[in-house]
């Protein structure tokens, strides 16, 4: 029998690609994801929205609302993306601002040093798959900055079309040209 839908928030879903884990934050991913999200070249596509928290008791208040106050609400799944065969965190991928269950937004951050290999195109695949096959969402949506060329690429290799520019759009905390990719189920979900 399949799960409905609230059923998916007790746990981060454990989701496994050829090359990747997802799975949920723990204390030991910790400083490796702090040096991810405090690198330059990762900040500068985040629109200044990323609370740059590094010691105690952020991390533990951080840890607690990914793995449980922002699951329980039904807000947000956020993975820790674990590279397979070294065992090493290379980035975060969310799914959230669901929309009576039927619409979200993905958004994802990996290390600069894994650009380009393919991960975060194989990483959105399988939370679309996800997103589709269990929670069987109707629409998945993301924003990307324009000058994002690289993530531009990623989400359009994943299946999502762009839609259009929002002209100096609130993106985290600053305005940016953003552009609105979406990929959708056309098949009736009922």
């Amino acid at each position: 029998m399949k799960m409905k839908f609230n059923d998916y928030f007790e746990t981060i879903p454990h989701l496994k690609t050829d090359r990747l884990i997802l799975r949920a934050f723990c204390s030991d991913d910790i400083e490796t994801y702090l040096r991810i999200i405090h690198d330059p070249q990762v900040q500068q596509f985040l629109g200044g929205g990323v609370s740059l928290f590094n010691k105690e008791p952020h991390i533990s208040n951080w840890l607690n609302n990914v793995n449980g106050r922002l699951l329980k609400t039904k807000t947000v799944f956020t993975w820790c993306v674990e590279l397979k065969r070294e065992n090493k965190v290379i980035g975060r991928i969310d799914l959230g601002g669901f929309v009576k269950k039927s619409m979200a937004e993905i958004s994802y951050y990996f290390s600069p040093e894994y650009w380009g290999m393919g991960f975060a195109t194989e990483a959105v695949k399988e939370v679309t798959r996800f997103g589709f096959d269990d929670l069987r969402l109707h629409r998945m949506q993301a924003m990307v900055m324009s000058e994002n060329i690289p993530s531009l690429k990623v989400l359009k290799k994943a299946g999502f079309t762009e839609e259009g520019v929002l002209k100096k759009y609130l993106f985290g905390k600053e305005f940016h040209d953003t552009v609105m990719l979406a990929v959708v189920r056309e098949q009736n979900l009922n």
